[in-house]
């Protein structure tokens, strides 16, 4: 099942975002705001006396706030281009923006969505919204979306944001500096009154069924090892087993990506190291 959903471009609300760092989306339905938690179709969804109800309103704002969902979506096959038609005038028509990729995740996600943010070197953007629903465990839900663009389809570049049940999702599209420093801040959280704790994952992609393995259909799995800073980031990984190697290249592309919980000793954490096995279904099965 793919997206598909026409839409104008929203121009972005000004309103002062927080300043933690994960995003909401808020929408603005006359004099009230409201966070959205889930979509239908390219409308928003809101709690209403605790029952999810659909919103009409065209005014939505990126605010900063509250905590990442720890859950990493992978973000596959991702193709993006613009386009228009020139008039005799010199003027254009027929503005689209076109995304196609598949998403994929470890685990089973419920009201999720997405928002697309398009910025060009004139200063223009909008805000797009799309309903995306439920993710199943190591399935790809294909992406296929085009919509109209209000304004010039001059250069400039697009943000993706990726939100379960309102709060965001870690997905693979995020800038590397802006997951780091979002990653380090959740560890402190979690550690900071622990006194004795042993190693935890945290949050991290699954790995990817080798494209080469799709015609055998077969499962697999690998093994590795790798050390574990205080501030639970991976380093110096080692494939310690595979059922074949496209599977131990598959884990190894991935595991840096992956953040944990540091083992803490009298209340303080220390770097240590830890074997992981990773599964990989059947393409087509979970």
């Amino acid at each position: 099942m793919s997206i598909r959903r026409v839409l104008p471009v929203l121009l972005l609300a000004c309103w002062a975002p927080l300043a933690s760092g994960q995003h909401f989306l808020a929408v603005k339905d006359g004099d009230k705001t409201s966070i959205v938690v889930a979509a239908k179709g390219i409308y928003p969804m809101v709690l209403d006396g605790g029952k999810l109800e659909v919103v009409h309103a065209t005014k939505f704002a990126l605010g900063e706030g509250g905590q990442y969902l720890p859950i990493h979506v992978s973000v596959r096959h991702s193709w993006v281009e613009t386009s228009s038609a020139m008039v005799d005038t010199g003027g254009e028509i027929n503005r689209e923006f076109h995304l196609k990729c598949d998403l994929e995740t470890a685990f089973s996600l419920e009201h999720v969505f997405l928002v697309i943010v398009l910025k060009n070197n004139r200063g223009d953007s909008g805000l797009f919204l799309f309903e995306v629903g439920k993710l199943e465990p190591r399935r790809l839900f294909p992406v296929d979306l085009r919509v109209p663009m209000n304004m010039s389809n001059a250069s400039g570049h697009y943000d993706l944001y990726l939100f379960s049940g309102g709060r965001e999702l870690f997905q693979s599209m995020m800038p590397f500096g802006a997951m780091e420093s979002a990653l380090n801040r959740m560890v402190r959280e979690r550690i900071k009154d622990l006194r004795d704790s042993p190693t935890q994952p945290l949050v991290g992609p699954a790995p990817e069924y080798p494209p080469a393995l799709y015609k055998k259909g077969i499962e697999g799995s690998a093994t590795l090892s790798f050390a574990i800073d205080t501030n639970g980031a991976v380093s110096d990984p080692k494939l310690i087993a595979a059922s074949l190697p496209e599977f131990g290249e598959a884990a190894m592309a991935v595991i840096r990506q992956w953040r944990f919980l540091p083992t803490v000793k009298n209340g303080h954490p220390v770097a240590t190291r830890v074997e992981m096995p990773f599964t990989f279904p059947a393409p087509g099965k979970k």
